[in-house]
Parts: C-alpha cells; structure tokens; sequence
C-alpha cells in the first residue's frame, strides 16, 4: 500500500495527481518482457506459453482477489492489443510480405473489436449508475419483482446481482474480467461484435504475421498457410513477430470458442449465469 501511494503521475491534471495502482501497471511490464524472454528461443516460447496461464491465476488467487474491483485483466487486455498492433506495423508490414489491403482489413477489424469492446463497458457502466441511483431513490420493497437481499430492492424478472459491480443486473452473463464490466441485456450485442471482430483481428493478423516470417505454402488460390518456421529465432524482431502471432492465434481461438459458446445460449433463450446456477442445483449434496 505504501507503494501504491507513491505511484502517482505527477503530470498535471485539473484534478491535481492521479493514482496508478500497482495491479494496472503489472501487464504494461509484464508482457513485454515475457514475449521476449519468449524470442530468445523455441525452448523459451514453450516455457513462457505455459508459465504465463499458471503465473496469471496465482496473481489472481493470492493477492487480486483482495481487490474488489482490479484492472489487471483490462489492462492486460489493452496491452495485448497494443502490442500486436506495434509489432504487425513495425516488424512485419515493412518485410513488405503484406498488401495494403491486407493491412486495410486487419486494422478495421482492429478497430471494431475496439469500439465494440468500449461501447460494451460504457454501457455497462451507464447501466450501473442508473442502478445506483434507482436505489438511493426506491425504498425497501419498493417495485416490482423479486427483492434482492444484497441490494434491498425489487430486481426485475431474470435479473442477478453482481457483488463486483454491487447491483442488479438484467439477463446477466458473467462478470467480464476482461472488459472489466458485467455482461447483460445492455451490452451483450455490443460484446459479441467485440468477440467476433476481435476474433478475426486476432487470427487474421496471426495469419499475416506467420506467412510473413516463415515459409508459407499456398492452400488454397491466395490464401497461404505457413509451413516451416524453424528459422524464425535467427533474429529478435522476427522472433517477436513469430510469438506475436502465435499469441494472437491463441487469443482469438479463445474468442471463437467463448463467441459459439454465447450464440448457442442465444439459441437456447438462457444465459451463461442461469445454466451455472441450474448445474449447481441439480449437482447433488452429499
């Protein structure tokens, strides 16, 4: 805490200095500096690939959870984005490998997945401020609706309540750690657009990357696949272009499993909250 209190940026703000926590800072060190410990070698990617999930969940277990609301997982989402963006049009659009059309359609794609990713928070986040204030305003038992024993007033049908964001939240999916912010009837078209651009930024700029830095056979027409990429650790940058792509790869199946997972829920008129609460109750007690 005493550190936290001295990380201040001294720039000057009309509100006077602002706090930056520790936990917003870590994924701006941390990242970078695993992707190149990652370029040093084949060894080295592998062991960071499968470090990184355990190092990420014993940060979450052992001291984020202590933080009622942190801004690691969006910061770490933040960077990601930056960093695959810095590398693709520094390192790899220079190899002259890409069409500028190409390049076109993959930072458009960055961009939707952007803006749907800040439509989907602020929404979230409109939705939160409207509830606070319905509260300060209603009574106990006021409304219509089941009453909700954590916020002390009557939720609409189908609505939730999440201990992170402290109030009611309608058709809720999940919390978000990601994003930072509930998903629920407000936001969740604008957060299948994120999934689903970001998806395709994500893949699509993996797949630029890796026909671009190792040896890529034709597939079909135009498309290219890569082939070998065995000499991709000769050099930094093209290592770096190399883990870049094969992180993005990662994330963006990632994504498409968690945009079909939330396309058959839509298909099923359920969310992901109710089909966990529905598995609990039917697991049996012993």
């Amino acid at each position: 805490m005493t550190v936290w209190e001295r990380l201040r940026n001294p720039c000057g703000w009309r509100a006077g200095a602002k706090q930056i926590s520790v936990d917003a800072m870590l994924p701006l060190l941390v990242i970078p500096i695993l992707a190149v410990i990652a370029a040093q070698a084949f060894l080295c990617t592998v062991v960071v690939f499968v470090v990184t999930p355990v190092l990420v969940y014993y940060l979450h277990h052992n001291f984020l959870r202590f933080l009622l609301r942190t801004k690691f997982f969006l910061m770490w989402t933040i960077t990601s984005v930056l960093m695959m963006m810095l590398v693709f049009e520094i390192s790899v659009v220079p190899l002259l490998e890409i069409l500028p059309e190409e390049n076109f359609v993959f930072i458009m794609c960055v961009v939707g997945g952007m803006w749907c990713g800040y439509r989907t928070k602020l929404h979230a986040d409109t939705t939160v401020q409207e509830a606070a204030v319905s509260i300060q305003s209603l009574e106990l038992g006021e409304g219509s609706g089941e009453l909700c024993v954590t916020c002390r007033r009557r939720a609409p049908p189908r609505a939730y309540h999440c201990r992170l964001c402290q109030t009611c939240i309608l058709n809720r999916e999940y919390h978000c750690k990601w994003l930072d912010c509930c998903i629920g009837s407000s936001n969740l078209k604008s957060y299948l657009g994120c999934l689903f651009f970001s998806a395709i930024a994500f893949i699509y700029g993996s797949n630029l990357t890796m026909t671009s830095v190792c040896h890529p056979f034709i597939l079909i027409g135009t498309v290219l696949l890569p082939d070998d990429c065995s000499d991709v650790y000769h050099q930094l940058d093209i290592a770096l272009c190399f883990v870049s792509a094969l992180y993005s790869l990662l994330v963006g199946l990632v994504l498409i499993c968690y945009l079909i997972y939330h396309l058959r829920l839509l298909y099923s008129n359920t969310t992901s909250n109710e089909r966990r609460l529905d598995i609990k109750n039917q697991s049996p007690n012993f």
